[in-house]
């Protein structure tokens, strides 16, 4: 037996990899991303990578708003509104770009950026579990880092 498989036979609670957050994150995002409780929606488009995700929010009456952020930026999330359909992070680090059905320009000057991921309650503990992917997939983001200031 090698020390690794007796590592991981007595330690089966390991440390995701990168590739295994990415596919977790992208996969949950696009089962359980949006919401039920205000006005239906679900994403689409979803990219993640360590410095980067980006989801196409589609709402009921037809718009939609593109959304990305680096999961870096943010230090730390929690599970908000009594409905538990959300996670938000610390500040808002989330950018958005609004559009109607037709693809025209819905921002109305405003709504640049969100500190909000609307996430439906599909799982167990979905939304504690996405913040925990999202702190790691973070870990993980070499933008900006070696710089000394």
């Amino acid at each position: 037996m090698s020390l690794a498989w007796n590592f991981r036979a007595e330690n089966p609670a390991r440390t995701q990899t990168k590739e295994e957050t990415i596919a977790w994150i992208k996969e949950k995002l696009e089962k359980y991303g949006g919401s039920v409780n205000y006005s239906y929606s679900y994403f689409t488009n979803v990219q993640v990578s360590p410095c980067s995700i980006s989801w196409r929010h589609n709402y009921s009456w037809g718009g939609y708003a593109d959304k990305r952020f680096n999961p870096s930026t943010a230090k730390s999330w929690e599970v908000f509104d009594s409905k538990k359909d959300r996670i938000r992070a610390d500040s808002e680090v989330i950018s958005q770009d609004h559009y109607n059905s037709d693809g025209s320009d819905n921002s109305r000057g405003n709504l640049g950026t969100t500190s909000v991921i609307f996430l439906k309650n599909g799982e167990a503990d979905i939304h504690e579990r996405m913040i925990k992917a999202l702190l790691h997939l973070a870990t993980f983001c070499e933008q900006g880092k070696g710089e000394a200031f």
